[in-house]
């Protein structure tokens, strides 16, 4: 090879080394999105007070709450969350100092098993892995991700031939050298993970176009405006009165009977609904929201589900839901979390194959422009 090839090679070189932070970032961020889709259940491993018992009766609201502020004097419940008969009730409360304290309790005997103050790990992980904490610029950088991860999918197919026998004939040569064997290891990988890497770089582009346009003053629309109590409905009191929590509930479970519930928001204001979510049998992706005169209990709007929502309030719900597998309960969340493991391994696996065969190769050339030097000055 000639000084002049030699040289051209190692600059095409350094421009594939210069690839490498792209490739380490997106792994990055696939490892963090994997753990933040089980982030609750992590902190249900290690968090005694998050458990409780599926077995009895559930309290109904008005007890927790009053559990809730018995334990923080100080503090007033905002919001009721429920994750299912093996997590404690998360009761959300605003202190006086401005802060949120959230108090575990035991949805059958309402004792408060903890406090958690601060974010959440849970809050901590989705804000890394969605927009590392740098809102809006982390937010375009991790979305941005979704075009090597397009490039990645559609070139990988065109390069490896009748990948399809991955599926019925997955050949690991584990006692090979490690290059083949990380070789076997990410096209085993990369067929199997090809339908939830095309859903995740689908909902990514997404979310890169979406706030693109909204930025760029080109909302894509869909936006509601928000539920607000009427003047003549907030009753006049020397004190406000307090929301009757389980005349809310009871009125949410009448409307919607098949739904599973998640959530109960109380009023922040004397103009704010009280709100209910959670998820009927109608439609898994799409959560339901119901709006509640927190005053009479009555019911002021039914949102969400398949029913009065536009078109791009469908796809951004169904959008965000795909990506994160927050639906369907635990199961999906499982099933997201070891794809999400196997994208993390097909990357790395990518990462090293690529590296030794770079850095092979720019040793060749190395040694080689140092030999038509040496010849030169001979």
């Amino acid at each position: 090879m000639s000084a002049g090839k030699s040289r051209t090679r190692l600059w095409f070189l350094w421009h594939s080394w210069l690839a490498m932070p792209i490739w380490a970032f997106l792994f990055f961020i696939c490892v963090t999105g994997t753990v933040a889709v089980v982030s609750t259940e992590l902190m249900w491993l290690v968090d005694p007070s998050m458990r409780a018992s599926g077995e009895g009766e559930p309290l109904p609201p008005s007890a927790l709450i009053a559990a809730a502020e018995k334990a923080a004097p100080d503090g007033r419940v905002t919001s009721l969350s429920w994750g299912g008969s093996h997590m404690a009730v998360g009761a959300r409360m605003a202190m006086p100092d401005g802060t949120f304290t959230t108090a575990w309790i035991n949805p059958v005997s309402g004792v408060v098993q903890g406090l958690s103050t601060g974010n959440s790990f849970r809050q901590f992980f989705r804000a890394l892995h969605g927009w590392l904490m740098t809102f809006p610029v982390g937010w375009y950088l991790v979305s941005a991700m979704a075009v090597p991860l397009v490039g990645s999918l559609v070139t990988g197919l065109v390069v490896y031939k009748k990948f399809w026998k991955s599926f019925y004939q997955p050949r690991i040569r584990w006692k090979q050298a490690p290059r083949v064997m990380w070789g076997d290891l990410h096209r085993v990988a990369g067929t199997w993970s090809i339908w939830f890497i095309a859903v995740i770089a689908v909902t990514s582009l997404w979310f890169l176009i979406y706030m693109a346009l909204i930025h760029l003053g080109m909302g894509l629309g869909g936006s509601k405006p928000p539920v607000m109590l009427a003047r003549d409905q907030i009753p006049v009191a020397a004190a406000s009165p307090k929301p009757d929590a389980d005349a809310i509930l009871a009125t949410a479970m009448a409307t919607l009977p098949d739904m599973r519930l998640r959530f109960l928001g109380l009023p922040g204001t004397a103009y704010d609904p009280a709100t209910v979510i959670g998820t009927s049998g109608q439609v898994p992706l799409l959560p339901d929201f119901i709006r509640i005169n927190p005053f009479d209990a009555s019911v002021i709007v039914v949102e969400g589900g398949l029913d009065g929502a536009s078109g791009i309030e469908l796809t951004r719900t169904i959008m965000r839901a795909l990506h994160t597998g927050d639906f369907g309960g635990l199961p999906i969340k499982l099933i997201w979390f070891a794809f999400g493991a196997l994208m993390s391994t097909l990357i790395f696996s990518g990462m090293l194959i690529w590296m030794k065969r770079t850095a092979r190769a720019t040793m060749e050339v190395v040694r080689a422009v140092k030999t038509a030097r040496a010849s030169s000055n001979a």
